[in-house]
Formats: structure tokens, C-alpha cells, sequence
């Protein structure tokens, strides 16, 4: 799967304050049959928290309503648990998110 894309993935069976339910979910890497994604939200009071971005919808990300990449809950995931390819974000949306893990990951 290719880095930048969202697609709807299945987190159904979360738990605690993990990101829960089918959403949209943004490719940022992977490895040995794992993907890793950032989920999104659409739930915007989340813009609050540390190591997040506001993406807003367009033709191009198959969005259809302003959503918060939550980079703070980033896993990996199994192949399995996604559905469909909804679109991409864009290349500075991209390195913002690279930006913010690195942040996170305290790589810098």
C-alpha cells in the first residue's frame, strides 16, 4: 500500500480510548505484512491534543468531512482490516505528518 493513501480500515474491535469503528486511516508505512496508518477523526475537539493535524475534505483525499490525522495513535495493522482506498493526502500534508512522527518518536 502506498505511503500518503487513506483508506477505510476496520478498528471495530479497539479498546479503551483507541480510535474505534470503520474510518478513514492514512498510510504512513510498513513492514513484514503490517501496515502502519494514522487514524482520522472527524470529531474535531481532538485538534486540541499534541501531534495532530487538521486535514480539511477535498476531490483529491475522498474525505467528506473536516478530519483530525491523530499521529499520537499510530499502529500497525494487518492487510486484512482494510476495505477500500478512498484516496490521498498531499505531499505537504504528507511531510507534516512525517514532521509530527519524528516529533513523537523524539528522532530529531
Amino acid at each position: 500500500m502506498k505511503n500518503s493513501a487513506v483508506w477505510l480500515v476496520d478498528l471495530t474491535d479497539a479498546k479503551g480510548h483507541e480510535q474505534r469503528g470503520m474510518r478513514p486511516a492514512i498510510v504512513v508505512g510498513g513492514a513484514n505484512g503490517l501496515v502502519l496508518v494514522v487514524p482520522l477523526t472527524s470529531n474535531g475537539s481532538t485538534a486540541r491534543f499534541s501531534h495532530t493535524l487538521l486535514i480539511s475534505p477535498d476531490s483529491h483525499n475522498g474525505l467528506d468531512a473536516e478530519s483530525v490525522a491523530l499521529i499520537f495513535q499510530i499502529v500497525a495493522l494487518d492487510r486484512e482490516r482494510f476495505r477500500h482506498r478512498i484516496g490521498a493526502i498531499s505531499e505537504p500534508q504528507r511531510l507534516a505528518i512525517v514532521a509530527l512522527i519524528r516529533d513523537l518518536l523524539d528522532l530529531d
